[in-house]
């Protein structure tokens, strides 16, 4: 469903049509993706809102705002598009906030076993239950769907959006995108 998501197509009957209440933190999510959407001043404590349920282990509707969240970071007059960029790979890393390695944060499990396993494999499970591998790939998912629009940001003036957006792109599920 999250792939599914178009970053060019999204507009407010999106965000509102997706049922973010079968998700724990949903509304949350929501919530905070309207507030980075309207650009106001509390923008920034809602992309706090979302990684923090990633730091939390709780990824599942932070995974669910990804789409949304490339369509604000692409938006050339977004006030807050570099904050949206910064944020959106954090469903997308298995192992992060402080504990993971180099190796770990850039891991990629797409292997034999991952294909065995339908995208559950030893990411192990997040707080609320849900396996953590499937966020993880819904948010790679829609990376990678939203490639085409993500990658002339490598050749933003601004470093942070080139940064942000180089971080983005190494979590996307094909292999192609990331090398």
């Amino acid at each position: 469903m999250v792939a599914a998501i178009r970053p060019e197509t999204i507009d407010g009957a999106v965000l509102d049509d997706l049922p973010w209440g079968n998700f724990p933190h949903g509304e949350e999510a929501r919530d905070a993706v309207q507030r980075l959407r309207a650009g106001d001043g509390t923008a920034r404590n809602a992309m706090g809102v979302l990684i923090g349920m990633c730091a939390n282990d709780s990824r599942t509707a932070a995974a669910l705002a990804v789409p949304f969240l490339i369509r604000i970071a692409t938006d050339p007059h977004h006030p807050h598009r570099a904050a949206a960029l910064g944020g959106l790979a954090a469903p997308a890393r298995a192992l992060h906030f402080g504990i993971a390695s180099r190796d770990e944060l850039l891991l990629h499990r797409s292997g034999p076993l991952h294909a065995i396993l339908n995208g559950y494999d030893d990411y192990g499970v997040e707080v609320t239950g849900y396996p953590a591998g499937w966020s993880v790939a819904a948010a790679r998912a829609a990376i990678t769907t939203g490639t085409p629009v993500l990658l002339p940001l490598l050749n933003d003036s601004d470093p942070a959006m080139r940064i942000g957006a180089s971080y983005a792109l190494d979590t996307a599920a094909d292999p192609a995108v990331r090398s």
